[in-house]
């Protein structure tokens, strides 16, 4: 009897064990998303969203194996979300910088595919107003276009500068289809709509211009050999 007693013990304790761990790195990711609001121009609903879902976690975790820590954490999200609106869409900042290599760049859109997952997943919920959703998730959405409009545009230009007009005009055009893919249409997209086109026609001009030059060159050297004077044998 007592044997069985402590293995139902061990067992409740796994079990509770278990349950932690997995509502802790559901909170580990709501926290570094938390951290990365920091970096885009969003707004403050977002942010409050987050914290709500994190202390929601934290109260989760107390309930399962509470300690003083947890009590602690949880009283410093209540004293952070008192100051703090759900439906406060202003933005936190409106600066933002183009990532500078490839790896943060991709790291920045994965960022921005989780926040909009996060929120999604909150609104089907019922935690978040359908206005202050669809805004926030318009507003994820053309940062995440813009970031890769932005790198196409600049590897474009990058490439041009080296003359290697085959690739540049690859990109350019791949930026032109990432804009074209998107059902709305705002300054933005428009502007940059006319830039690549400009950029594309100018790319067209000198390729057209290079391959007249080297026909004519060509013919030119064919003449030349056809003229020169027979070799004697």
């Amino acid at each position: 009897m007592i044997s069985a007693v402590q293995q139902y013990r061990q067992k409740q304790n796994l079990e509770r064990r278990q349950r932690f761990a997995k509502i802790r790195a559901v909170l580990d990711q709501v926290e570094d998303l938390i951290n990365i609001t920091g970096y885009f121009p969003i707004g403050k609903s977002v942010y409050a969203l987050l914290n709500t879902r994190a202390k929601e976690l934290l109260v989760s975790m107390n309930e399962v194996m509470p300690s003083d820590a947890l009590k602690d954490r949880i009283s410093e999200y209540e004293t952070r979300l008192k100051g703090l609106d759900l439906n406060d869409t202003s933005l936190i900042s409106e600066d933002f910088e183009l990532p500078q290599n490839d790896k943060q760049i991709i790291a920045m859109i994965n960022a921005l595919k989780r926040l909009r997952s996060a929120l999604r997943s909150e609104h089907a919920k019922g935690r978040v107003d359908t206005q202050v959703y669809n805004l926030e998730d318009q507003r994820l959405q053309k940062l995440q276009l813009k970031i890769s409009v932005e790198t196409l545009i600049k590897r474009g230009e990058n490439a041009y500068n080296s003359n290697m007009l085959g690739s540049a005009r690859q990109y350019y055009e791949k930026a032109l289809r990432t804009i074209d893919e998107h059902t709305y249409s705002d300054d933005y997209t428009q502007q940059r709509h006319e830039k690549i086109k400009a950029s594309l026609e100018q790319i067209t001009s000198e390729l057209r211009d290079a391959n007249s030059n080297d026909a004519r060159k060509r013919k030119s050297d064919e003449l030349e050999e056809l003229f020169q004077p027979k070799k004697k044998w």
